[in-house]
């Protein structure tokens, strides 16, 4: 019965613990920073928005992969076949691209910021938009 209990205790802690250290090794990055990241040339920047989002306004130079689509993740292995480049991730306000940025984690990437706060940050630093 000890032993029963022992592991019933031991998986609520693993299931408190892991999603709280599943984003450890991704950095989140303010517009500003991301801004002179991407001016280095060093780094493929990725829209997780919709196709629609991506339409009325994107960082230019920007590949857009919808999160939302079911082949999410084969696309982003299909088309970033390079894991050890580094990504700048963005969504509209920052969650779908950490959790994309999860994903790519995941999968084996190896460098991958995402931009804190996400395009309305980017928009609201005043950085430039593509239309």
């Amino acid at each position: 019965m000890k032993m029963r209990t022992f592991l019933f205790k031991l998986f609520v802690l693993m299931a408190v613990l892991v999603p709280a250290v599943a984003f450890a090794e991704i950095k989140n990055e303010g517009a500003a920073k991301v801004d002179e990241l991407i001016k280095s040339g060093k780094y493929v920047v990725i829209d997780v928005r919709t196709p629609e989002e991506y339409a009325a306004g994107h960082i230019n130079g920007a590949v857009n992969y919808d999160y939302y689509s079911d082949d999410f993740e084969d696309n982003l292995e299909e088309n970033l076949t390079d894991k050890s480049k580094s990504y700048i991730v963005y969504c509209r306000s920052g969650k779908r691209s950490l959790y994309s940025a999860q994903i790519m984690e995941e999968l084996g990437y190896k460098d991958i910021i995402n931009l804190e706060g996400g395009f309305l940050a980017w928009e609201n630093a005043g950085k430039p938009v593509v239309k």
